[in-house]
Order: structure tokens, then sequence, then C-alpha cells
């Protein structure tokens, strides 16, 4: 099945999050999601699958992985505070979790922004 689709949805979906920038620091398949210059979520394509890639709380992860088929360690991540859904024909994450997890995730990184860059992001317009 062809994800791109797919992964242009969720690219626009953290592209609503304010101040939310796309990047390719890694290569032209890579999509780094931004805030403040940080990343929040990695999208990609990795072998047919569509892997979207957000920071979470450590305690919440085991809970997680638990619960969903389709969430694992994030991949080439910090496995402690990274996880990755893994978007396929097995896909059992339903899209309110996974739109909570980019918001989470994006709560996360803008927490550790300093206060001057949570101040521009509050600010800023998406364009």
């Amino acid at each position: 099945m062809n994800y791109e689709q797919t992964l242009q949805e969720k690219v626009a979906l953290c592209l609503t999050l304010r101040g939310a920038k796309e990047t390719f620091p890694f290569d032209n398949k890579m999509h780094a999601l931004t805030i403040g210059g940080k990343i929040f979520a990695l999208i990609h394509m990795y072998h047919g699958d569509l892997f979207v890639s957000v920071k979470c709380q450590p305690e919440k992860i085991d809970q997680l992985r638990d619960e969903y088929q389709s969430i694992i360690p994030g991949y080439h991540l910090n496995k402690k505070h990274w996880i990755t859904l893994v978007i396929n024909e097995k896909y059992d994450v339903e899209p309110k979790t996974e739109m909570a997890l980019i918001q989470n995730s994006y709560q996360l990184i803008f927490d550790k922004l300093p206060k001057k860059a949570q101040y521009t992001v509050k600010f800023s317009t998406n364009d």
C-alpha cells in the first residue's frame, strides 16, 4: 500500500500546531517537524510502512506499547523518550489518540524551550 498521501496528511496535521515548521535536516525523505528549532515529530517511509516518531513521557511508554501493537520504541531515537507509530494495514491507534500523542510531543518540546523562544512561538503564525 502507498502511504504517501497519509504522510502528507500527518505532516499537515503537525503543521496546524502553532509555530510548527517542516524541515529536512537528515535527507529529503525524512520530514522533521519542529518548534523553536527543536524536533517534536519525525515522519518518513520505511520498508513500505509510514513511521511517525514522537516524544513521550517515559512513564507512559510501556503502557502505550502494551495497548497498541503499532507503537514501538523510537526508531533510531532515544527509546526512553521517543515512540514510533508504525502505520500499515495493521495500524490500531485511533485518530484521537494519535493526535493526542502528537500534541503531547509538541507540548513536551515547547515546555523545554527558553522563555524567549516560547514567547516567539506564542505570537507566531503558521505561514
